[in-house]
Order: structure tokens, then sequence, then C-alpha cells
């Protein structure tokens, strides 16, 4: 393990003096706003995860993100007298962004995470119709048994590649989950 350490340390140092690059510099997160969304597990590390989705956005270096993992049953299409045994996980993080070059950005997460256990009564019927639709959709009652509240906590690395773009990895004690940032401050207007 610190082996890798060592070799991730030193190619950063690496790229960042090639680039004449200035580390730790806290002003690149002045004016920078960027909206994302994510997907991943979210409960990791209990029995009851499951893969999800969330979004996330970034201000001034404040990073906050949520990602969602909802019963697997509720949405099923068949209508039966069965009781699956179901689960769904949420986790909310807060983070502070740390620019370690002008590309690439570190943070140090907090957060809370949120665990249920159930059934989904495959019995129930609900109808969902959007507005101005004739289609519907329908799902099926969940009923949580047990919930489990923990402290969650972790970090994430942040890469841009682009000049609008951004793709980071987050990897908390009770979730794992990757996706995609659009730049949307006035930062964002200006070349790198």
């Amino acid at each position: 393990m610190k082996t890798r350490l060592f070799i991730i340390f030193a190619l950063l140092a690496f790229v960042g003096s090639s680039a004449n690059a200035q580390w730790f510099d806290l002003a690149n997160n002045k004016n920078r706003l960027t909206i994302g969304f994510q997907l991943g597990q979210a409960g990791v590390g209990t029995e009851y995860s499951g893969f999800g989705f969330g979004g996330s956005v970034s201000a001034f270096g404040i990073y906050l993100d949520a990602l969602v993992s909802g019963p697997q049953h509720q949405n099923d299409n068949h209508v039966n007298s069965t009781r699956y045994m179901d689960d769904e996980a949420f986790t909310i993080n807060l983070g502070y962004q740390i620019p370690v070059l002008p590309w690439l950005r570190i943070a140090p997460i907090i957060g809370y995470c949120q665990t249920n256990y159930g059934y989904t009564d495959m019995s129930t019927v609900n109808v969902h119709v959007t507005e101005g639709s004739t289609r519907g959709s329908i799902y099926h009652d969940y009923y949580p048994q047990k919930r489990f509240h923990e402290f969650n906590y972790g970090g994430g690395i942040f890469i841009q590649p682009f000049k609008y773009v951004e793709i980071y990895g987050v990897g908390t004690v009770r979730a794992i989950y990757g996706g995609i940032s659009l730049s949307m401050g006035p930062d964002a207007s200006k070349d790198k």
C-alpha cells in the first residue's frame, strides 16, 4: 500500500512540476460551480445495499451530493400475493474540494447514511400517470421494518480533463460511486 501511495505521489509531483502548476491554490475555487450526475452503490458494508443514482453540486469548493437506492421490487409489473423482502439505502455527503493542480482536486467527505430493510407487497397496486399523458406506470407499496442510521466518511477525487467537464469518484465507508459534472460558473468561460 505504501508503495502505491509513493508511486501516485511521485506521478503527481512529476506532472505538477512539468506543467509549472501551482500546488494547492485555493483561489482556484473562487467562482467555481459544477452540477453533476452519479451512479453507484449506497449502503456498502451492510447487507442492505443496492445500486442507485444521485446528483451533486459544488460551489466555491464546497461539495454536496446525495445517492439513493430504492427497493428493487417496487416497480415490478407483476401483481400477486407475494411479499418480497426488500431494502433501500440513502446517503448524503458534504465535503470541501482541495485543488491539488488546476485539473485535479481531492475532497475529504463526511455525511450520513440510512439503510432500510422491509418488504414490498406485490398485491398492492398504485398507478402513477404523468400530467398530459395517457400512459401510466404501476408501483407497489414498500413497508420498511428496520432502519439503520450511520455516520459516513471518506474521500473523493475530481479530474477535469476538458474545459467544461469534470469526472469524479467518491469512496466512503457506506457508499462508492462515480459521476460526471458540468462546469456552470463564470470560471467555465475562461481558458485553462
